[in-house]
């Protein structure tokens, strides 16, 4: 009985994902009617934000006077006062990089396929529930929603889509220092069932009356809610605040976890419903945006993220091609083609496997990410980097491995006048040489000792790799669609 139980059961999710793909084929067939297209060269961007969901709209309905070239928000970085005075700087660095390996593993079961069925069935039987990693190194941003706008503290998040923050109504919710209150807004309105609500991919619904939505995390953390309409208020190039109207996002209202003062999240991925793709139709359809990533030594601790075509840095800058998304349906990575590494100023000519993307499986390839901490590499590359640094470098080695998760540090007199191999990737078209603070991490322990360890950790899984924030630091970075490819110049970014 309990095994026709489960054949049954089986049977039951086969004829659901079968329903629900042709309900998605349905809502594709929608959109492509619907919704006003670009060229075809930007096709791959997936945006659904040229339009209104709740009442269909082309571009050149937009208010002229909210059209801008460009607004900035506020991003603020991550170890911020609270959380310094909790832990020690051991317990800082190792729970960044144990946090770093778990988002790695989050990311690669959202890129991966699974051979045999169709990408349809695979999101629906495999990824019901959307994992997002919400880590302690992640960047935050502000953004304020609503009318009156309400301010709020939100993950930066460069690999999901949906932007949400926790309401007031929420039972149970997770540790907060605000709430959005619906009831206070003129502009809040739930959606109901129908093409703005299927459009909520990879994530568990129900609609009963209003769309609501499911999404996990990595550390069992879980948020459900109301997905919605709202405005959102963003400040343009002259310091004023201009307002974004039928803005979808989630209003979460049973949330599980401790998210540190944090109210939600933004997505900032490829895919339609992220915050770059619903504000570009406000942008004259400019879909790009930068940050620049502050240093934890840095005084400050904010620097600006920008979108439209303030976001292009003024200076010229080096830039590597977008590759497709290998699963081709919420196209949210920010996939690069990595060729190879150089160490001391050699290459070290790893292997192309250890880089490149398996079309049937998903697996593999090489990605920016705001969120991962420190760079995470394929294995057979992360050995040949570690013995090449290794190799070429003259302090003595230390093993610190338990006690910041790094497997390769040394012990130094002080942090003046050091030297260490220079590193470099070699993506497609451009190279990225890291200055000394992107590639090692400083460490001193309770008796003053110091010592320095290589800001790399090994893939947990085999064949994935993620450029993390770190080695991101101080470099503003251009993520532009409109063209296809990720840019970056070394910069300050406490005065930007």
């Amino acid at each position: 009985m309990v095994a026709l139980a489960r054949v049954s059961i089986v049977l039951l999710l086969l004829v659901q994902a079968y329903n629900c793909a042709a309900l998605r084929d349905q809502q594709t067939a929608w959109v492509t009617k619907h919704l006003h297209r670009r060229k075809s060269s930007e096709v791959h961007t997936n945006r659904v934000g040229e339009k209104k969901l709740l009442e269909v709209e082309t571009v050149d309905d937009v208010d002229e006077q909210t059209v801008s070239n460009g607004w900035r928000a506020s991003l603020i970085r991550p170890n911020h006062k609270a959380r310094i005075e909790k832990l020690t700087t051991f317990e800082k660095i190792r729970q960044d990089m144990e946090m770093s390996k778990k988002r790695a593993m989050y990311l690669f079961k959202g890129s991966r396929k699974t051979s045999g069925e169709s990408i349809k069935k695979r999101r629906l039987l495999e990824d019901f529930l959307s994992e997002v990693e919400v880590t302690p190194g992640g960047y935050s941003m502000e953004i304020s929603i609503g009318s009156p706008p309400q301010k709020f503290i939100a993950v930066a998040d460069t690999g999901s889509d949906l932007v949400w923050l926790q309401c007031a109504q929420c039972n149970p919710c997770f540790q907060s220092n605000a709430d959005f209150n619906p009831s206070l807004s003129s502009t809040y309105e739930p959606l109901g069932c129908g093409a703005s609500c299927d459009i909520l991919e990879g994530s568990l619904l129900t609609c009963s009356p209003s769309c609501q939505y499911t999404y996990g995390y990595g550390d069992n953390s879980t948020t459900i809610g109301d997905f919605s309409s709202e405005t959102v208020w963003l400040t343009d190039g002259a310091g004023a605040n201009v307002s974004i109207t039928n803005f979808l996002f989630g209003c979460g209202l049973q949330n599980v976890g401790t998210f540190d003062d944090i109210n939600g999240l933004v997505g900032l991925g490829r895919g339609p419903l992220s915050f770059p793709s619903q504000i570009a139709p406000y942008l004259n359809n400019n879909s790009k945006f930068s940050y620049c990533l502050l240093q934890n030594s840095d005084e400050i601790d904010r620097s600006p993220i920008l979108f439209g075509e303030t976001a292009v840095p003024s200076s010229s800058m080096n830039t590597t091609r977008l590759l497709p998304d290998p699963g081709n349906l919420t196209a949210t990575f920010y996939y690069v083609s990595l060729l190879d590494i150089s160490v001391g100023g050699s290459r070290l000519s790893i292997p192309s496997t250890a880089f490149q993307i398996d079309l049937t499986t998903g697996d593999g390839g090489v990605f920016f990410d705001s969120g991962t901490t420190y760079t995470i590499l394929e294995s057979e590359a992360y050995q040949m980097v570690k013995s090449a640094f290794n190799d070429s470098i003259e302090y003595t080695s230390v093993d610190l491995l338990d006690f910041t998760g790094f497997d390769l540090c040394y012990s130094v007199p002080s942090f003046d006048n050091l030297s260490v191999p220079r590193l470099t990737f070699n993506f497609d078209g451009a190279d990225f040489d890291l200055p000394f603070d992107n590639i090692v991490q400083k460490v001193t322990d309770d008796s003053s000792n110091n010592f320095i360890c290589l800001a790399f950790a090994e893939s947990p899984i085999d064949s994935f790799s993620v450029i993390g924030n770190w080695q991101q630091q101080n470099f503003q970075v251009l993520y532009d669609l409109d063209n296809a490819s990720i840019g970056w110049v070394a910069a300050d970014c406490s005065r930007l």
